[in-house]
């Protein structure tokens, strides 16, 4: 009886909240938050998160987020799940790379209106880029990709900024699937900057993502169709050299996330008042681990490089 009532407990709670070593309840990130707004952040919310998902999946087998993310994306039963799995993920992702800056927090009520109408930042050269901590394989690939830091900087914030309510910006490689004959190796061709909104995934900004998005918005305008013209026009349909090179460069690319910033208002709103985001953004930039940050990287394909 009581080993029965043990493996239903455990079966009755899968996931247990999350937690990041350089975190600690209580306390701040030196630089980026107070206690109050870590909490507001980080703790408080992964708990949230982790509560909905158990309540989601009870009596179920434990599986990690990745695969919760995978293998439910496409029922709408599980919609939820996803959801909260996504959430939870994306959450723990942005905050792993976050170990806060040698500054002190600003004082918010010295945030104003006047910094949204701030002149932009001119300056060359900022503190915390990747070279400033060793990181060449990473900065290269930067430079690479978007022609310069200050470029890659200023593409990463603003991307983040325009970002009203809740979501991520993120940092990504492309991967494409090598073919050599070592199908395992992982490499990729360019990096990329994009956003997704509540519960989004980078995970979806692949080839099958794509091209269902293609199918379903072909779909919507069949239905329009008498089903006359519907034939007449599917039989006659045929790829064109553009659908064709397009379908082919997606097959076998997926997107890689290397960093990602939380937009959301819980992230910066305490600590930095309704004008501060962009005060939160410049302090997020120098509280970035590109250790880690370049962990992440995958080798450069010196082939199949897509435009």
């Amino acid at each position: 009886m009581l080993r029965s009532g043990i493996a239903f407990f455990r079966a009755s709670r899968s996931y247990i909240t999350p937690t990041l070593e350089h975190l600690n309840t209580g306390s701040g990130l030196k630089g980026l938050f107070s206690p109050q707004g870590l909490d507001n952040e980080w703790f408080s919310r992964a708990e949230h998160y982790t509560n909905k998902l158990n309540s989601l999946t009870n009596g179920t087998e434990e599986a990690p987020l990745e695969k919760l993310m995978y293998e439910n994306a496409k029922s709408g039963v599980k919609r939820n799940i996803v959801n909260y799995a996504t959430l939870l993920y994306n959450l723990k992702f942005a905050l792993s790379t976050l170990h806060g800056c040698p500054k002190e927090l600003p004082n918010v009520s010295d945030i104003d209106e006047k910094q949204l109408l701030g002149s932009p930042d001119l300056t060359l050269k900022y503190a915390n880029e990747p070279l400033d901590t060793g990181n060449e394989k990473l900065n290269a690939a930067l430079v690479f990709s978007f022609g310069s830091i200050v470029e890659f900087r200023t593409l990463l914030l603003n991307s983040n900024n325009a970002i009203s309510g809740d979501g991520f910006t993120w940092l990504v490689a492309r991967r494409v699937a090598s073919q050599d004959f070592d199908s395992q190796k992982l490499e990729f061709d360019r990096l990329f900057i994009l956003n997704t909104y509540n519960a989004g995934s980078p995970f979806n900004f692949n080839k099958q993502g794509h091209m269902d998005e293609l199918k379903n918005q072909y779909e919507k305008v069949s239905k329009e169709l008498d089903q006359e013209q519907y034939e007449v026009q599917n039989s006659l349909r045929s790829k064109s050299v553009e659908e064709a090179r397009q379908t082919e460069s997606f097959k076998d690319v997926e997107y890689l996330p290397l960093l990602a910033i939380d937009a959301s208002p819980k992230a910066w709103l305490h600590d930095y008042g309704p004008y501060g985001k962009q005060v939160y953004l410049d302090r997020v930039w120098e509280s970035i681990e590109w250790e880690l940050v370049e962990s992440r990287l995958p080798e450069r394909s010196q082939s199949h490089q897509l435009l």
